[in-house]
């Protein structure tokens, strides 16, 4: 106990943002399972096993809730992205540039199986911003760092035009994630090759 001379120190309790958390992974589920027009306050609340009111309370919009569900899946892709990122850079560090593709299919299978409802809620809401310019705008934003790290790899292969190339990777990129949490198809080789011909396409 402190004397009367000394400040009390106390750390703020981590149970308001373990509980933030808490929603927003339970409204990326529901995303995944449900769609868009599944998220609701009550559909997140009954997810995450919380009493009533609790989601309006941190989000008092379903905007609100939205915006800070796309914030919640860029930080959870962004350790997977920054470590195959790191993986790819390495490899084209050396010349003759020698691209393990199994490897990095074997990495980029791993994060989107374990995250297989994060791609699922982002492919969700990709779909949702054609038509909606607040979510565009924020999937747009909170995809710069990919888009960086595409640029880098992109680069590190010889290209004169990285942002254009960084573009078209990230793209056909995507197009494999869209097959393969879509599809759910078994077979290590599709991805193997799909990655091989994403790279050799923007290879200089």
């Amino acid at each position: 106990m402190p004397h009367d001379n000394e400040p009390a120190t106390s750390s703020p309790p981590p149970a308001r943002a373990d509980r933030r958390t808490l929603m927003l992974d339970a409204s990326i589920r529901v995303l995944a399972s449900q769609g868009l027009r599944g998220l609701t306050h009550r559909a997140v609340q009954e997810e995450a096993g919380l009493p009533n009111g609790s989601v309006t309370y941190y989000f008092k919009t379903r905007d609100q809730l939205i915006l800070a569900v796309i914030d919640r899946m860029a930080t959870l892709d962004k350790m997977y992205a920054g470590e195959i990122t790191h993986e790819l850079m390495r490899m084209t560090a050396v010349r003759p540039i020698a691209i393990d593709y199994p490897r990095i299919a074997r990495s980029l299978r791993e994060w989107w199986n374990d995250g297989r409802d994060v791609q699922l809620a982002r492919l969700e809401l990709e779909l949702a911003g054609a038509r909606e310019p607040l979510i565009r705008e924020e999937m747009i934003r909170c995809q710069a760092e990919f888009r960086g790290f595409a640029e880098l790899v992109a680069l590190a292969l010889g290209s004169t035009n990285a942002r254009l190339d960084g573009h078209v990777l990230l793209a056909l990129l995507q197009g494999l994630l869209f097959d393969h949490v879509t599809r759910d198809w078994e077979d290590p080789e599709i991805l193997e090759v799909g990655l091989r011909r994403a790279i050799e396409s923007v290879r200089y």
